[in-house]
């Protein structure tokens, strides 16, 4: 994880690398395998406008997808993975998964703690050099 295994004096920036990264693997894998807002299979049924329309005002109609959607789901079509998400950002080649409701605050982690580890490997390898030279 570190370039190097540094003496006592190092041990807290082993320990935040360490921290740093451990988020980073775990954000990762939550904004990569949850759902980042697929809408419920009912949304793609006809029978969902027959039923619902009048308890629901607005009615959104995706002509990609071929849903009926409530407004209030406030969604967005990606053209990457072909499908509507719900609070829809964007599609994100680094996981390869869109970043929805669901997985906004995981992202985030996810960037934040990417940074930070990448800080904390640079910060060791110059600590290194000043040492070696």
């Amino acid at each position: 994880m570190s370039f190097v295994l540094f003496n006592n004096n190092n041990e807290k920036i082993i320990l935040f690398e360490k921290i740093s990264f451990y988020t980073y693997i775990i954000s990762f894998l939550i904004s990569f395998l949850f759902n980042p807002g697929i809408p419920k299979r009912e949304y793609f049924s006809k029978k969902f406008v027959k039923e619902y329309k009048g308890n629901f005002k607005n009615l959104i109609n995706c002509d990609k997808c071929n849903i009926t959607i409530p407004s209030s789901l406030k969604v967005g079509h990606c053209i990457y993975c072909k499908i509507c998400i719900k609070g829809y950002d964007h599609h994100c080649p680094w996981i390869g998964k869109c970043i929805g409701k669901y997985t906004k605050i995981p992202f985030y982690l996810f960037l934040i703690s990417a940074f930070l580890y990448i800080g904390g490997s640079v910060f060791t390898f110059i600590i290194y050099i000043k040492k070696k030279f």
